[in-house]
């Protein structure tokens, strides 16, 4: 009988990818040879971030942090307690004297219990926020940065004035340091790198809804403003998103990009809402040769495959950050200097925020934006946006 295989421990110096395989890593600079033979990236947490910290707010002791009133209670994933033992069950005896971060640990927690239920559409697709995110975060620093800058902010959202501003603090470190970790994968993605770069570019864009939403919105900046913003920071992934989109849709992550095969469930007017956007197109260009008929007919394109996949149950919020990457930059400039059909069209896309509005990250981001833009369209424009008011409830006065 041949003899049992021994196990080798981990070394806890080791490089990321043997830490989260379990096996010996040689330590070799810059690569180890285990990750030479596979191919893989190599890197190794420097001494000052072996634990994700930033620097230590007021103890407990000294100023409690109290229970966030909108927390509810909540049994952890059976699926999710096992990989989280495994990944935690040490390789080798820890010095007694090393210290926990309980503030990483605290974000760690909000995460795992509270805040990914807020990212998940339904049921179906919580585990993949609860267990495969955590545990792809655990490989890959810059998207732990991520989930916990996003977990601070969940907390500030739900928390007093008191400690509000230490939690908004606390995120913006975490976030800034989860964008430098993303930007250094632009151009070069590989493989090993797909679920966790596309899960923190997500992270990044409900970020990006969320702070405005927390902190109050810039004085002398409307939506339009704050949104032309958001497309232009989140689309500074846009080529790490499109090299590894294909590997994703194959990947763990596939559930959030799947919609409901079914027919939709309750009468599709957005489709109506298309064939009228197409037809105006058509008709401006009929009236204008200078009007861009081609830039406007690719952008409604795009938006009548986001409505169709909501109306389906896709995912709405990325069917929501996918429209940002998808829509030709020339768009994003004639909105932004205020062209009348520009805005039509984008009115049409806040109906697709206002679906998040329930979510602490969104709130009224899709109603703002439809006030917004009515008070720049005349009495004629505004006749375009009727299937907007009426798929929103909102009422916009009389010119």
């Amino acid at each position: 009988m041949p003899s049992r295989r021994s196990y080798k421990a981990s070394s806890r110096h080791g490089c990321l990818e043997c830490r989260g395989r379990r096996i010996k890593c040689g330590r070799e600079q810059p690569q180890c040879a285990s990750c030479h033979n596979r191919n893989l990236l190599c890197e190794y947490l420097s001494p000052a971030s072996a634990t994700l910290a930033w620097q230590k707010i007021k103890s407990r002791s000294s100023t409690p942090i109290p229970t966030p009133a909108k927390a509810s209670p909540s049994v952890v994933d059976p699926a999710f307690m096992a990989q989280y033992q495994t990944l935690m069950e040490p390789a080798v005896a820890r010095s007694p004297s090393r210290e926990l971060n309980i503030e990483d640990l605290e974000l760690m927690m909000q995460w795992c219990t509270t805040t990914y239920r807020s990212v998940s559409r339904n049921t179906a697709v919580e585990s993949v926020w609860q267990a495969v995110v955590p545990r792809e975060a655990m490989r890959h620093p810059f998207l732990m940065h991520g989930i916990l800058g996003l977990s601070a902010l969940h907390l500030a959202a739900t928390s007093d004035e008191a400690t509000k501003e230490q939690y908004v603090k606390i995120s913006k470190t975490h976030q800034n340091q989860a964008v430098i970790g993303l930007a250094r994968l632009s151009g070069k993605p590989k493989p090993y790198h797909s679920d966790a770069a596309f899960t923190l570019s997500n992270i990044m864009m409900i970020f990006s809804f969320a702070l405005p939403e927390i902190v109050g919105q810039t004085p002398g900046k409307s939506a339009l403003d704050e949104l032309y913003e958001v497309f232009i920071s989140t689309r500074e992934s846009e080529d790490v998103i499109v090299n590894i989109i294909d590997r994703v849709e194959h990947g763990e992550l596939k559930p959030l990009l799947q919609c409901d095969k079914a027919q939709p469930k309750m009468p599709d007017t957005s489709r109506l809402a298309i064939m009228s956007l197409n037809q105006l197109n058509m008709n401006l260009a009929l009236q204008d040769p200078r009007h861009d008929k081609d830039l406007y007919g690719t952008t409604i394109k795009h938006l009548g495959s986001a409505l169709d996949k909501v109306s389906r149950d896709g995912e709405t919020m990325i069917v929501a950050f996918q429209w940002i990457f998808q829509v030709p930059s020339k768009f994003m400039e004639l909105y932004r200097q205020r062209e009348p059909f520009a805005l039509v069209i984008l009115a049409h896309y806040a109906v697709i925020i206002h679906f998040l509005r329930r979510h602490w990250w969104m709130g009224e981001w899709g109603i703002r934006l439809i006030r917004d833009i009515g008070q720049h369209l005349d009495a004629n424009w505004r006749k375009s946006i009727t299937w907007v008011l009426d798929a929103t409830g909102y009422y916009i006065p009389p010119v």
